[in-house]
């Protein structure tokens, strides 16, 4: 992606020299463990007695490490976490300058949300944050989350890498503004407690899938203004949504998939998404509720 000695978003907030850690324990799990428990995890939160079970074994997943003396890995330099947070402070700019038009041309003003950047830990206006848990967009505070770390663990683990895999992922989470500032994450909050079993999983994967397509709008009009891809960023980007995919990861944490425990869509799913989103332009045409 070009992206040097362009404009860098002033919406930030720089917290990687005062994060690092939740008091000392594990950070979050991640998305491929997360995804492997819950269908454990679910029934026990029916009963007092489940609820401590759920506690006792919470409690011991992110005190005991502490207590026996494990410690988190070590950080990138920090020439490199630099390079990486002006690469994705661009990035914020450009969706910034995109979504900003957009909104302009529906006679409205676009409220950006302020970039977050931290190391190991911090606090969210939705509840403690950790690098485990991957970027996220909370709409209580209107603030994108962003753990650099977590760019190369989706290299390492995931298999994508590239500059624009990780455009492609913030644009996601500004995805999630978008809708917030639609009310569409409201009208599924009311949904989801109108609704029973799995079916709640369902909405959210439409959130997700509308998320995937909103990030694919914005790289549309980011090329038309920019002209911001290079061979091969397109690739990166459906590789990552690829990777990321619930059945890919459910794959790799237990060997098989549960489809109606998905939370955010299948690999093919978000490839379909993010590419409809490419090739259309146009917010009318993310509409993954119909």
């Amino acid at each position: 992606m070009k992206w040097r000695d362009r404009k860098q978003s002033r919406n930030v907030e720089d917290r990687r020299s005062s994060s690092g850690g939740l008091g000392g324990g594990r950070g979050l799990p991640s998305i491929g463990t997360l995804m492997f428990l819950w269908p454990l995890v679910k029934p026990l939160l029916r009963s007092k007695l489940g609820l401590a079970v759920v506690g006792v074994g919470a409690a011991a997943y992110f005190f005991m490490p502490s207590l026996m003396g494990g410690g988190s890995p070590k950080p990138v330099s920090e020439a490199a976490d630099d390079e990486q947070a002006a690469f994705i402070k661009t990035v914020m700019a450009d969706t910034e300058a995109v979504w900003g038009n957009v909104f302009a041309q529906a006679g409205e003003r676009y409220p950006a949300p302020k970039l977050v950047l931290y190391r190991g830990g911090t606090r969210s206006g939705c509840g403690p944050a950790s690098s485990g848990m991957g970027p996220f967009y909370c709409p209580s505070d209107q603030k994108v989350y962003v753990d650099l770390s977590f760019f190369n663990d989706l290299k390492r683990k995931h298999g994508a890498g590239g500059d624009f895999a990780q455009a492609y992922v913030l644009a996601h989470e500004v995805g999630h503004h978008i809708q917030n500032m639609e009310g569409t994450l409201d009208k599924v909050q009311r949904a989801k407690q109108q609704v029973r079993g799995n079916d709640d999983n369902k909405l959210q994967v439409m959130v997700e899938l509308q998320a995937d397509c909103y990030a694919g709008v914005w790289t549309n009009h980011a090329q038309k203004k920019f002209k911001i891809l290079e061979a091969g960023d397109l690739e990166e980007a459906l590789t990552a949504a690829a990777s990321i995919g619930d059945d890919r990861l459910q794959k790799q944490a237990q060997g098989f998939a549960i489809p109606h425990t998905f939370t955010h869509g299948s690999s093919k799913q978000r490839v379909e998404w993010f590419s409809r989103g490419v090739k259309s332009g146009m917010l009318k045409d993310c509409n993954t509720f119909n």
